[in-house]
């Protein structure tokens, strides 16, 4: 169970009830179980292996687009989408009975979720990894008690940056969307949570293809430190709709 916020913690929230955060690349390093799958089928079909580096340039699409960049980057490119599909069930066959190999928590995830759980937020994850492997992880590193729900990239029609997944997660937490702050390192989270109608912010530490400062994000964190501070001030609810 998390433990009592410390005082770092104790401070206005501004009207906001729930801060929804992206997992690869926000809560998770993931970077190494990703790659140690794909490679597994990269030599299974003869390519050449990729690096955590080529990896993290890839990630934060779900999991199809994954597995064809990583095939476009090492020659062909599946050849369609039936292809892809069949890639797709070997790199699962691969990750999902054991996706927290290799992962690692980012500095102070804990104790920040459980400073915001004590100043009265509630808390989710909104990722476009599927949502069975997306549990195991968050269980496996004891987060998931702090969880008032988890979307996955199955859990709606729509990936991120598609809005539908935040306003999934806002009618779980019976929130309406103003009163939601997105954190995540990549531009499909920034874009969807303010194409939801929610106040968002950015991580530098994380997997992105373009410069964090165009995300357009309402605030940039270097730290998982430093973002009750960045809520704190973001521009005060006038009027919260319940």
């Amino acid at each position: 169970m998390p433990t009592p916020a410390s005082p770092r913690f104790a401070a206005s929230t501004n009207g906001y009830g729930a801060i929804l955060f992206d997992l690869d690349g926000t809560l998770i390093d993931s970077l190494p179980g990703l790659t140690r799958s794909l490679n597994a089928i990269l030599s299974e079909d003869g390519r050449r292996r990729v690096d955590d580096d080529e990896v993290r340039l890839m990630v934060g699409d779900g999991i199809k687009v994954l597995v064809a960049r990583a095939y476009a980057a090492t020659g062909l490119p599946p050849e369609n989408d039936a292809a892809l599909n069949a890639l797709v069930a070997r790199f699962s066959a691969h990750y999902e009975p054991d996706p927290s190999l290799g992962c690692a928590l980012f500095a102070h995830a804990p104790e920040v979720l459980a400073g915001l759980l004590g100043m009265g937020f509630r808390l989710g994850v909104v990722t476009n990894k599927l949502l069975a492997p997306a549990l195991t992880i968050l269980r496996d590193f004891t987060l998931l008690p702090v969880l008032d729900t988890v979307v996955g990239g199955d859990t709606t029609p729509h990936l991120k940056p598609h809005p539908e997944p935040f306003l999934h997660a806002a009618d779980q937490l019976e929130l309406s969307p103003q009163r939601v702050v997105v954190v995540g390192d990549s531009f499909n989270d920034v874009e969807g949570g303010r194409r939801a109608g929610m106040r968002t912010i950015a991580v530098s530490y994380g997997y992105t293809r373009m410069p964090v400062s165009e995300f357009g994000a309402d605030a940039t964190i270097d730290s998982l430190l430093d973002l009750p501070a960045a809520i704190m001030n973001l521009p005060t609810i006038a009027e919260i709709a319940t």
